[in-house]
């Protein structure tokens, strides 16, 4: 079964235009624009009650996100992004880590300190490909092609997301504006007092993350149930260096 499969008869988390109302830069376009959906999230999936188990046990989550293609005005579309909770008593939050299944786009993320982002980074992620978003990292996810893009990820069952400080501040440090050639045009997020320069990788840039968990970059991101030690790193970040 592929993992997109797993989503079969699952009702999904549906993310409404207005529920992105906080964080869409066209705040003119969005007057008038019709209440879509923009995008879909599956939560908890597995294949078979035995995969149920030892995912449930072992406090992960395997999920799938749908992002369509339809377009915020003239921003492509995104994900509302977040940051994570910080695992108990440590100054680490809860990584994440993500598998592009259809369709490629790309990742935003962000770390901040008080009203200021001091590193921020867009990561163009291709089908097949993964990436850790590692602790203390906003992040978000933009489709940036003309059909819809599905992600799946791995995450501590019990972590809380905290949209607040990404809706205080109107979204990311910085918009993904369409350009007349489709390309991205960067327009900075004047609401936080700084947004150091943005800087461009591809997701195989950070392959060394994978390596660090003994995760292969070409084997199927769900296949992690059957040795799920790995993915001990999403509960316990204070246990490990972090590159």
């Amino acid at each position: 079964m592929a993992p997109i499969e797993l989503i079969k008869d699952t009702i999904p988390d549906i993310r409404f235009l207005h529920d992105l109302q906080d964080v869409v830069y066209d705040q003119e376009w969005f007057k008038t624009a019709p209440n879509f959906e923009s995008y879909y999230m599956y939560r908890g999936l597995f294949r078979d009650e035995n995969d149920k188990e030892k995912i449930f046990q072992n406090n992960l989550r395997y999920d799938i996100t749908i992002i369509t293609p339809q377009m915020l005005g003239k921003e492509f579309p995104k994900t509302l992004g977040h940051e994570h909770a910080k695992a108990n008593g440590t100054d680490l939050s809860y990584p994440e880590i993500y598998e592009m299944l259809k369709g490629e786009g790309d990742f935003l993320i962000q770390r901040r300190e008080g009203n200021k982002i001091v590193e921020i980074r867009a990561i163009k992620i291709r089908q097949g490909e993964k990436i850790i978003i590692p602790p203390n990292y906003a992040h978000f996810m933009l489709n940036v092609q003309d059909t819809e893009i599905i992600m799946a990820n791995w995450f501590e069952k019990n972590a809380k997301s905290d949209y607040s400080p990404i809706k205080e501040k109107r979204g990311a440090g910085y918009f993904a504006i369409k350009s007349e050639n489709n390309s991205i045009n960067w327009i900075k997020n004047e609401n936080y007092s700084a947004v150091p320069e943005l800087k461009i990788y591809e997701a195989k840039d950070f392959n060394y993350l994978l390596e660090q968990f003994s995760i292969s970059p070409n084997e199927p991101m769900y296949n992690l149930v059957n040795s799920i030690e790995k993915l001990d790193f999403l509960k316990n970040p204070q246990k490990y260096a972090w590159k």
